[in-house]
């Protein structure tokens, strides 16, 4: 079993990317984050609120954002 301490990826990060693939019925998940979209992903979560929040995101739309290229929308 995975747990937090063998992830490459926070556990917020995680629970964000499995509520939006249950949202928008996207069959990935955690495990398909890989490579790019990981580091991205981590980059942007490593961010306070504050930062985001003037890039004009929260992290609940991190997951949006790594896989834009593959949704339209």
């Amino acid at each position: 079993m995975k747990t937090a301490a063998n992830t490459n990826h926070s556990p917020r990060l995680g629970a964000h990317f499995d509520a939006w693939c249950c949202e928008t019925g996207l069959m990935m998940g955690r495990s398909d984050l890989r490579g790019w979209r990981l580091a991205y992903a981590a980059r942007l979560d490593a961010l306070p609120d504050a930062a985001l929040a003037q890039m004009g995101i929260a992290h609940t739309d991190i997951p949006r954002i790594v896989f834009r290229d593959l949704i339209s929308g």
